[in-house]
């Protein structure tokens, strides 16, 4: 593809719900964040015939290794606090899997949910801008799908990002191990729910509160915040722009279910400078 701004890597999903299958997947609500914002998206994912939700994809270019089956997930919350069971998964992505129509993106995010990039692949884009969410390489899952907190052993495979995106619940809420990353990472950004986020650059610590909101559903929040960031950030060059433009367009996700939740430029900007001029 020419001129691509946006690339998305990793699973697309099925999330189970009471009431039927809804779409998941960090991937999922990054490009649609991305088209929202007007960018030429596109996807590299892996799902089966099974999936659900194809032509939700609508003018975004969807690029998928063919599965004997979608992953699907069934989440389970108390509160913000997320249980999830891993049902199915689909294929891992290699290197090899990226055509040359997709090598050359402005900005591209990893956003693996099931372990499924190899982390290879940081080698290919030598002139994007990458953003890493390394949640989903920090997941194991027991026989019956039980997923489970994996601390990873070692943080420098993402150096060759140009900004990691993690929450403290990410981090098992070791925050001792925070310091010890920022020395790591051109910039570290640490979500920390309702309460904002912390960006670590450059030997300096910047915290940036949320903003107030109605919160209805948390999936895809912190999806929301890092593609948010990640794209005003490339915009400016800025990081104080670039975290509240993110802490904003977070704000609306909550506030709706699922993808429903995700608002256009013009309603995040407006809502982040209210709140500074406050």
């Amino acid at each position: 593809m020419q001129n691509l701004d946006f690339l998305a890597i990793g699973h697309v999903c099925h999330d189970w719900t009471p009431s039927g299958n809804v779409l998941g997947g960090t991937t999922s609500y990054a490009s649609f964040f991305a088209k929202k914002m007007n960018l030429q998206t596109a996807i590299l994912t892996s799902f089966g015939s099974d999936f659900e939700f194809q032509n939700h994809f609508q003018n975004i270019s969807l690029h998928s290794i063919p599965a004997d089956q979608t992953t699907f997930f069934k989440n389970v919350y108390d509160g913000s606090h997320r249980q999830q069971f891993l049902l199915e998964k689909s294929n891992n992505i290699f290197t090899n899997h990226i055509p040359e129509s997709l090598r050359h993106p402005k900005m591209v995010l990893l956003g693996p949910i099931a372990n499924e990039i190899d982390l290879g692949i940081l080698d290919i884009f030598e002139n994007s801008i990458i953003a890493v969410c390394p949640q989903g390489w920090m997941r194991r899952w027991s026989s019956d799908g039980k997923v489970f907190h994996k601390m990873l052993d070692d943080w420098s495979v993402f150096q060759k990002a140009d900004m990691v995106i993690l929450s403290e619940e990410d981090l098992n809420f070791q925050m001792d191990l925070i310091p010890k990353l920022a020395d790591l990472f051109n910039i570290l950004v640490v979500t920390k729910g309702e309460n904002g986020a912390d960006v670590f650059s450059c030997n300096n610590k910047h915290t940036f509160p949320g903003f107030p909101s109605n919160m209805i559903d948390p999936t895809g929040a912190g999806d929301i915040f890092a593609t948010a960031f990640l794209i005003r950030f490339f915009e400016t060059k800025d990081i104080s722009q670039a975290a509240n433009f993110a802490n904003a367009a977070a704000s609306f996700c909550i506030e709706k279910k699922g993808i429903e939740g995700i608002t256009c430029r013009k309603e995040i900007i407006k809502r982040a400078f209210e709140i500074q001029k406050k």
